[in-house]
């Protein structure tokens, strides 16, 4: 009687052993593809932190040059406004036409101004649409 008990707890224990392997298993293939998920995750974040950055820069550039554009250009037109005024053929302009110039020169400043603005609107548009599909890409 003792014997069988014994090889009953002993049948037990190696029941135990194989379900514990078992679980042992499947913990260790969790962390694979947990530690794989961590790699990707890192990846794409290294990514799309090199995308924004070089998004950023060519922002940058495009402003500098933009600027450069908007600058030579109110050059041009400052430099003939004072042509006209050495030349005394500025006293010829009427009023209404000097608020003309005047409101000329500020919807060139806005334009400018919305612009940079729609810029910027449209970077993070596409940084909240590529977070948005590396969260949903994590997801899965």
């Amino acid at each position: 009687m003792a014997e069988k008990l014994l090889e009953e707890m002993i049948q037990k224990i190696n029941q135990i052993m194989a379900s514990l392997d078992g679980t042992i298993a499947q913990i260790n293939q969790m962390r694979g593809a947990i530690n794989q998920m961590s790699q990707n995750f890192s990846e794409q974040t290294v990514a799309m932190t090199e995308n924004i950055r070089l998004i950023v820069e060519v922002l940058k550039q495009f402003r500098v040059q933009s600027g450069k554009s908007l600058q030579e250009l109110s050059d041009d037109f400052n430099h003939q406004i004072k042509e006209l005024w050495d030349k005394k053929a500025i006293e010829a302009i009427t009023e209404e036409e000097k608020k003309a110039i005047e409101i000329i020169r500020q919807a060139s400043k806005t334009v400018a101004d919305n612009l940079y603005f729609a810029q910027l609107l449209n970077i993070i548009s596409s940084i909240r649409e590529e977070t948005n599909r590396i969260i949903s890409a994590s997801q899965l």
